[in-house]
């Protein structure tokens, strides 16, 4: 069973990225089907797909059909036998090739799509989805006796940043982890519940670059909160250096960074000391290299060179800048006036960063930003895409659980209680960011995994933003911040032009956060895509009403397409999101506009 759900997902996975990102399958409604397509259907919709280069006919059942190209699959997919095609007599219409076979066929047809354009790199992403398919096997090992947990109403943070168990529905390789080989995959990924603590170099302070927005210096900080949990060795070693400063960093960047030809050169200097693991045991969470506990006065996150899902996960100068002068600009009476003006708006800020430094030059490999740590164990604090996920084996998912649970403690209908909670999202988050857009020209790119929602009596009371390194500041609407804080261009390099940013706010915050919210919502039988999307209009009717003539709400409300992210085809062209130019660092494709249908 857990062999065929574990097929099952990763092929959803890559064959709905496919789907939606090149416009290409088709729902066969049980009604229109042929005699063939019901040897497979199991009286439900398909999808059928006709893959080049060899006119490929592949279909697979769909438990949940999604006008926004999330569909549920009821099995894996099946391929038509050409070779039976003419034979009356033949049962065998229907062939059910490997999970790896069907994944080769899929990546192929794009390969053979794009021949004539440019070379994708088809080999690397079935090795990325491969790497994917074995990591969700570890994940479904480990949790397979509390699966049931992942729908649990009540969670707290990190419950619920350790439940995202097969990642971001649109993404062809979501479990992608190149670097972490053998045991090292479940001791360090959030999903298998682990916890680690951090490895610690003691440096000379002459090879340590520091800011700290709270504070003179964050390793002072440090080294005062950790030493009461040091052994004497370790006590030892910091009485021999007093003026060395402490660097945190990830135990397996720590073994990778030895290696470096820099690193026995301090060693044999005396000028780096490796003090081992030490302090807080802390949580990864939905990102892999962001850790967290509630007794930590900080969450950690840290360079870690493994390629997570699309990039290798290095942290450079220029997002720590941003993540400074956002928490400068939070910490200050502008900011502390917005959150007044926004009450329901919260944001996680990035208060301090550390790194080791050789001959002038930031080692980004080494870089830790440290981020505001808020919630508590008693806190309904959750990411919106593990509230979003299906169950791996049941027709259900957390939203079910939670407004269950609402109905239980008020008697309200589940229908309006669904209804409800969709239209408190949009009071609570959305609304708020789209006046912040306007008013402040503060742009979240807030995707599921950093948007966090507090609960409250299992409603959306607060939304926070995670990751304030995406945040950007719209040139057209910012200039009062941008006039004192030049850095943001300078060095920060996040002034963004209105229409930049208007096709990555609708992608963010609508194409990957609005449309899995409604088909997490749909999912529960309760209230249809439909007329969610139609609660969702009659928002940005409103909004248009307060913001006449402006292009993000004419996109969202007008335009026949919307951008939206092709995680697939960013794969194929091989682009790394961290590294590459803002402009070009993702591949986006047009995808139908519900709201203007």
């Amino acid at each position: 069973m857990q062999h065929k759900t574990l097929d099952r997902l990763t092929l959803q996975n890559l064959v709905n990225a496919y789907s939606y990102e090149t416009g290409r399958g088709k729902i066969v409604m049980v009604e229109e089907q042929d005699a063939r397509q019901k040897k497979i259907s199991q009286n439900k919709p398909i999808l059928v797909l006709t893959l080049a280069p060899h006119d490929t006919v592949m279909a697979v059942p769909i438990d949940r059909v999604s006008q926004l190209g999330q569909h549920r699959f009821a099995d894996t997919p099946s391929l038509l036998n050409l070779a039976s095609l003419n034979d009356a007599q033949s049962e065998r219409y229907w062939l059910k090739p490997s999970a790896v076979s069907l994944a080769a066929l899929i990546i192929e047809d794009i390969v053979h799509h794009y021949k004539d354009e440019v070379t994708l790199d088809g080999n690397g992403v079935l090795k990325r989805w491969l790497e994917s398919y074995e990591g969700l096997q570890i994940i479904l090992e480990h949790r397979n006796d509390e699966i049931d947990d992942i729908i649990d109403a009540k969670q707290d943070f990190i419950q619920a940043e350790q439940s995202l168990i097969y990642g971001h529905a649109m993404h062809p390789t979501p479990k992608g982890r190149a670097g972490f080989y053998g045991a090292e995959w479940a001791k360090y990924a959030p999903e298998t519940s682990s916890k680690t603590q951090l490895r610690y170099w003691l440096v000379h302070p002459d090879h340590i670059v520091e800011e700290f927005v709270d504070g003179d210096s964050i390793t002072a900080e440090l080294k005062s909160k950790l030493l009461s949990d040091m052994s004497h060795y370790q006590q030892q070693l910091i009485t021999q250096h007093p003026d060395y400063k402490l660097l945190p960093l990830h135990p397996w960047q720590a073994t990778f960074l030895q290696q470096q030809a820099w690193y026995q050169q301090l060693i044999e200097k005396g000028e780096l000391v490796d003090l081992g693991r030490l302090g807080w045991h802390l949580h990864p969470t939905t990102s892999v290299r962001t850790l967290a506990a509630f007794d930590a006065p900080w969450m950690f996150k840290l360079s870690l060179s493994v390629a997570i899902t699309n990039s290798v996960r290095i942290n450079l100068p220029k997002e720590c800048k941003r993540g400074m002068h956002a928490c400068r600009i939070w910490r200050s009476d502008y900011g502390k006036q917005l959150g007044t003006e926004y009450s329901t708006i919260a944001v996680l800020n990035d208060p301090a960063w550390v790194a080791l430094s050789i001959e002038g030059k930031i080692i980004d490999e080494t870089i830790c930003i440290l981020r505001d740590n808020p919630f508590t164990e008693s806190m309904q604090v959750t990411n919106l895409a593990s509230l979003s996920q299906d169950h791996p084996t049941r027709l259900t998912n957390r939203l079910a659980t939670l407004f269950q649970s609402i109905h239980e403690r008020t008697n309200e209908s589940l229908e309006d209680i669904a209804g409800k909670w969709f239209d408190t999202y949009l009071q609570v988050g959305f609304i708020p960011l789209i006046h912040m857009y306007y008013k402040h020209g503060l742009a979240f790119e807030v995707h599921q995994q950093n948007s966090l929602i507090e609960l409250k009596d299992g409603y959306p009371a607060k939304f926070w933003a995670r990751d304030n390194q995406s945040f950007g500041y719209i040139a057209e609407y910012a200039q009062p911040l941008i006039d004192a804080y030049p850095e943001l261009i300078s060095e920060a390099e996040c002034v963004i032009p209105e229409d930049f940013a208007d096709s990555r706010i609708a992608y963010y915050l609508v194409g990957n956060t609005i449309f899995g919210l409604i088909t997490a919502i749909a999912r529960t039988q309760l209230v249809n895509e439909a007329a969610l999307l139609a609660t969702f209009r009659d928002c940005l009717v409103t909004l248009e009403t307060q913001y006449p003539h402006r292009s993000l709400i004419a996109l969202l409300l007008r335009s026949p397409t919307l951008p939206f992210k092709g995680n697939l085809l960013t794969r194929l062209h091989a682009l790394d999101e961290l590294v590459a130019p803002v402009e070009t660092q993702s591949i986006y494709v047009d995808i139908p506009n519900p709201m203007s249908a």
